[in-house]
């Protein structure tokens, strides 16, 4: 079929039945006047109580609000008092833990009172670092004329116990002579 044949004949069946519409639409107060009156009536109260049921939600959500804040209010503060319950609880076992080792410790050097008390050598040994330590930390030419005095031996033991930039910070302090001799002994 054509195009134009088919449009006439949906042309012929859609507009009666708008028509119809719209007649029923602009006659039916004159109808069925009853019915008409009752749902004007109707809508108005329906209107009415509809933005009514809606102030009411309105005001019943305010207040479930209300409810949720004051609920994460009390959330925040139970989470806090958690947090430092468990801070507590932490520093606590830590506490124990040191505690338990220092009596464990107290309990050896009893069963042991000869092990745990370092020797006259030991106590040599850690005056010997700290010693090391204060004159490493002086600058190259406060250094020079210490090292100077000291022995080879002594150089080389202090030249073991230093670090790599502290080695080299005693080796710049000596004069050339002085510093090669003690890489030489070292070296063997």
């Amino acid at each position: 079929m054509k195009k134009g044949a088919i449009v006439k004949i949906a042309g012929f069946l859609v507009v009666p039945i708008i028509l119809m519409l719209v007649v029923v639409y602009l006659l039916y107060p004159m109808i069925n006047k009853d019915r008409y009156d009752l749902i004007v009536r109707t809508n108005g109260t329906m209107v009415d109580s509809l933005l009514l049921d809606s102030l009411a939600r309105m005001d019943s959500l305010a207040r479930v609000d209300s409810l949720l804040a004051a609920e994460l209010e009390q959330d925040e503060l139970m989470n806090q008092g958690e947090t430092e319950y468990l801070n507590k609880v932490d520093s606590l076992e830590r506490l124990v833990y040191v505690l338990s080792s220092r009596i464990e410790g107290l309990e050896n050097a009893a069963a042991n009172p000869n092990r745990g008390q370092p020797t006259e050598a030991d106590l040599a040994e850690e005056e010997f670092k700290d010693r090391v330590k204060s004159l490493l930390n002086l600058e190259e030419d406060e250094m020079a004329p210490i090292l100077d005095k000291m022995t080879s031996e002594q150089l080389v033991r202090l030249y073991r116990e230093a670090g790599n930039t502290q080695r080299e910070k005693i080796l710049r302090a000596l004069n050339s002579d002085r510093a090669a001799r003690l890489i030489t002994e070292i070296m063997l």
